[in-house]
C-alpha cells in the first residue's frame, strides 16, 4: 500500500496530535485549524494504509501503527533541530536536547560528575536523565538518545545501535560494619561462605543482580530471595540496620566513606562492566556528550 512518498509535514503534524492526545489542541500548537489538521492526518493514513488513532472520550489513542510513525516523526524533528542549530554560527554554543536512560548503578556511579561537566561546558543543552534498572533501560531505548547499561550483549548486526563499554569493574559485597564481617574482610570471601547468609537484593532487571546471582548460581548456591528494595539508598539502610548483607558495584562504596558499612572482596571476582548505547546516528549532543565521557578524568 506504501507506493507514495511520505510529506515529512505530514509526519511533523501528527506528531503534535499523538502528543497532545487531541486534535484540537494540536491545531492549536500548530497554528492550524481543526479540519486542516483532520484532513492532512487523512491524507497519511491513506498513504500508509492503516488507522493512526482511536476516538476516545477525550481525543485519540495512537494505534501501534501510530505510535511508530511518532517515532519517525520523532527522528525527523530532532533532525531540524540539529540542522536549525547548525545553522546558528552566530552562536558557537550547542543547543538541543539530550534524552538518558541509565540503570541505577550508572547514575549512581559514572553519570553524575559526566552531567555537572557537560552542563558547564553545553549550557544550552536542555539534559534528561531517568535512573531504572538495566533491563528496563535496554527495552525503552528508542525514547532515548543514550542508554547506560550494565551489560555487554551485542546490538544485531541491522540495529540501528551500537555498544561501548565504559568501565569494567567488579561487584563487591556490601556487609555491615561488625567484628564478624571485618574480620572476615581480611582476605577476598569465597562465595560458598555466603549459602546461609540472608541477602538483600537490587529489584529484578538489576544488572548488579543479574550478575551476583549468575555467580552464586555458578558456585553452587541458589539462594532466597527475599529482600527486593530499589536504589542504593535503601540497599545500604537496610544492610546497616542488620536484614543482611548485599552486592553493590565497586564504584558505589569503600567501606570507608559509609559509616556503618564494609565492602568485601569476593572469591572468585564478579565482573561489572558498564556500557552506554547509543545510535549509529548519533545526534551532535550526544556525540559530546559520549567524548566527555570517554575523556580518562571522568
Amino acid at each position: 500500500m506504501l507506493h507514495q512518498r511520505i510529506d515529512p509535514v505530514l509526519l511533523l503534524v501528527w506528531a503534535q496530535a499523538a502528543r497532545h492526545g487531541n486534535l484540537h489542541a494540536a491545531a492549536e500548537s500548530l497554528f492550524m485549524t481543526q479540519p486542516a489538521v483532520s484532513h492532512r492526518l487523512k491524507n497519511l493514513q491513506e498513504i500508509v494504509g492503516e488507522p493512526l488513532y482511536q476516538r476516545n472520550r477525550h481525543g485519540i489513542t495512537p494505534t501501534a501503527m501510530g505510535m511508530a510513525l511518532l517515532r519517525i516523526a520523532e527522528q525527523i524533528e530532532n533532525a531540524l533541530e540539529d540542522a536549525r542549530h547548525l545553522c546558528q554560527d552566530t552562536e558557537k554554543m550547542l543547543r538541543g536536547s539530550l534524552s538518558i536512560l541509565a540503570s541505577h548503578s550508572n547514575a549512581e556511579t559514572l553519570l553524575p560528575q559526566a552531567i555537572a561537566r557537560f552542563q558547564q561546558q553545553y549550557p544550552g543543552v536542555s539534559l534528561r536523565l531517568i535512573a531504572t534498572n538495566s533491563r528496563a533501560a535496554r527495552a525503552m531505548r528508542d525514547q532515548a538518545d543514550l542508554v547506560f547499561v550494565e551489560d555487554d550483549l551485542a546490538s544485531p548486526a541491522q540495529s540501528e545501535w551500537v555498544q561501548e563499554t565504559l568501565r569494567e569493574t567488579t561487584i563487591v559485597l556490601l556487609a555491615p560494619e561488625n567484628p564478624h564481617w571485618l574480620q572476615m574482610a581480611q582476605k577476598p570471601l569465597p562465595l560458598q561462605e555466603l549459602g546461609s547468609t540472608a541477602l538483600v537484593w537490587r529489584e529484578e532487571g538489576s544488572g548488579i543482580r543479574e550478575h551476583a546471582l549468575q555467580a552464586l548460581k555458578d558456585a553452587g548456591i541458589y539462594p532466597e530471595i527475599r529482600y527486593e528494595l530499589s536504589g542504593l539508598a535503601a540497599i545500604r539502610d537496610a544492610v546497616r540496620c542488620g536484614l543482611g548483607v548485599s552486592f553493590v558495584s565497586a564504584l558505589n562504596d569503600s567501606g570507608g566513606q559509609r559509616p556503618g558499612l564494609i565492602t568485601l572482596n569476593t572469591e572468585p571476582q564478579i565482573r561489572h562492566r558498564l556500557s552506554v548505547l547509543y545510535r549509529k546516528e548519533a545526534s551532535h549532543s550526544s556525540r559530546a556528550f559520549l567524548e566527555l565521557l570517554r575523556q580518562p578524568s571522568v
